[in-house]
């Protein structure tokens, strides 16, 4: 169908209405319309029709989008995402077939339409704009659509300004649901939950308020990664070189020690600051034996995670570091080469 390029159908890492950090007034009106939808065969009997039309507004980032899907998991149902600033077709008459296409789809699997940035249909109000019919058309289909909704069918929609929406289409929605800002103490305790996820030495951050759930996760975690860089900078590793790689600062020898099931390999590097016809140099670099009497001489040496990493950068190519223990026991780093020649 046309409308599959302006239409998400799942949404990773869906979040479950649990995990949701929601007012108690909204988490309250969540509960009654899942009670409603489960208990719907009941209220049908009785001919009560089901709140199906809901509205989320509010400040950007304070779940909204997160809420959709988790009444989605919830009740069971797929989720069909719509994104109206990408939705208008510049064909005549496709906006909407494709909205009347999407609506027909949900009632057949009883799934969700969530409409996200719903304001853009306020903005649709300018018909001064090119493809202002294609526009207006569109308004009026969705207008038509949320009239004619089958009951089984849920409709979310969710907006950051209200304000620019037409009273008309907002008393078509049973349920508004406001999303605020989180107060400070709901803010500590999204933080808290955050942070229990990490280590302790890389989860101290400097908490931010005021502002919503989606920027206090996005601060966070910037530091948290700047903690775990940090520490894998400072972080001691172990590696083993041959005898001739000796360091010239004896601080970085921790002892003498070799290594079986390897040998050295002699290869011949061309000096980066030579010509192809200048010699090469020749240098002697760790292989996996096949044979376990093979043992190398040599040393390990302590470098921090920062000075590994530069050395990472170094190596010769077909080069890998991996990981091994020295005949005294010791798990130590040793750059291999993988491409015998």
């Amino acid at each position: 169908m046309a409308y599959h390029s302006t239409t998400l159908r799942s949404k990773k890492n869906k979040l479950t209405l649990e995990e949701l950090h929601l007012n108690n007034d909204v988490r309250a009106k969540i509960n009654q319309l899942l009670e409603e939808f489960t208990y719907k065969d009941a209220l049908d009997k009785l001919d009560i029709p089901v709140d199906n039309k809901i509205l989320l507004h509010g400040h950007t980032g304070c779940g909204k989008t997160a809420t959709a899907h988790a009444i989605g998991l919830a009740l069971n149902k797929k989720v069909i995402t719509i994104n109206l600033s990408g939705f208008v077709s510049s064909k005549l008459g496709e906006t909407a077939k494709n909205l009347a296409e999407i609506f027909k789809e949900a009632t057949i699997d009883n799934a969700i339409i969530f409409i996200d940035e719903f304001d853009f249909i306020g903005k649709l109000r300018d018909y001064d704009e090119k493809d202002s019919g294609e526009m207006k058309r569109l308004v009026n289909a969705l207008i038509q659509q949320i009239d004619h909704l089958d009951d089984d069918t849920l409709l979310i929609c969710a907006t950051n300004h209200i304000h620019i929406i037409d009273s008309a289409i907002l008393r078509r929605f049973q349920i508004k649901l406001h999303y605020e800002l989180p107060t400070q103490q709901a803010l500590d305790d999204y933080y808290d939950s955050i942070l229990l996820k990490y280590p302790s030495n890389i989860n101290k951050v400097v908490r931010t308020y005021g502002i919503s759930y989606a920027e206090a996760k996005d601060l966070a975690l910037q530091q948290i990664k700047a903690n775990a860089i940090q520490y894998e900078k400072q972080k001691k590793h172990l590696l083993f070189v041959h005898q001739d790689l000796k360091p010239t600062d004896d601080k970085l020898i921790k002892t003498a020690d070799s290594l079986s099931g390897y040998k050295l390999h002699r290869l011949s590097v061309q000096n980066s600051k030579s010509s192809e016809n200048d010699a090469c140099d020749e240098k002697f670099i760790t292989v996996k034996s096949t044979d376990k009497n093979d043992k190398i001489e040599g040393f390990v040496i302590e470098l921090t995670g920062e000075e590994l990493s530069e050395m990472d950068k170094l190596k010769i190519h077909d080069c890998t570091r991996v990981l091994a223990t020295t005949n005294l026991g010791t798990e130590v780093w040793v750059y291999t080469y993988n491409k015998l020649v």
